[in-house]
């Protein structure tokens, strides 16, 4: 007689589940499934812990389940400050390129740097700094030390033909 009226009270509220799961707008019917299955997921898995058909750490790890569901969004949201923080404590890119320089380039490390003989044309210096700029560029796999040494080799020997 009980297991009876279990399943009659079990019948009437996933009835009424149902009647509410069907007035709700369509956009939040998905939402709606989830949350109820995940409940009643947890139910049922209450109902074998108290019954002594499975141990009560399952429970527990089920039970975890919506806290780590929390935590990861909040990590997801967190991100963006936490990558910016980490940013704000990192120097420049340029100001590490400096630091690690030993001063200002010479002119004849300027020519090496760009593959260049000594006395080469504007247009010569011009065209190697593309070239080199295109294969070490930080956007293209490059580092910002190498690109910064090209540029300065380029302004220098600009200048110097200027």
């Amino acid at each position: 007689m009980a297991k009876i009226i279990l399943l009659l009270a079990l019948g009437l509220v996933g009835y009424l589940l149902w009647q509410q799961y069907k007035r709700q707008p369509p956009e939040l019917r998905r939402k709606a499934l989830l949350r109820g299955g995940f409940y009643a997921l947890l139910g049922i898995i209450l109902l074998l812990v108290v019954t002594g058909r499975v141990h009560w750490l399952l429970a527990a790890a089920t039970a975890a389940l919506p806290l780590l569901k929390l935590l990861f969004g909040l990590a997801l949201r967190a991100w963006p400050f936490l990558q910016a923080l980490r940013r704000k404590n990192q120097p420049p890119p340029q100001q590490q390129a400096s630091a690690g320089s030993s001063g200002e380039l010479s002119q004849q490390e300027a020519f090496q740097l760009l593959g260049l003989q000594p006395g080469a044309s504007r247009q010569a210096i011009i065209d190697a700094h593309k070239r080199l700029i295109q294969k070490l560029h930080p956007d293209r796999g490059g580092n910002d030390y190498l690109a910064s040494k090209l540029n300065a080799a380029r302004d220098l020997l600009l200048k110097l033909h200027s």
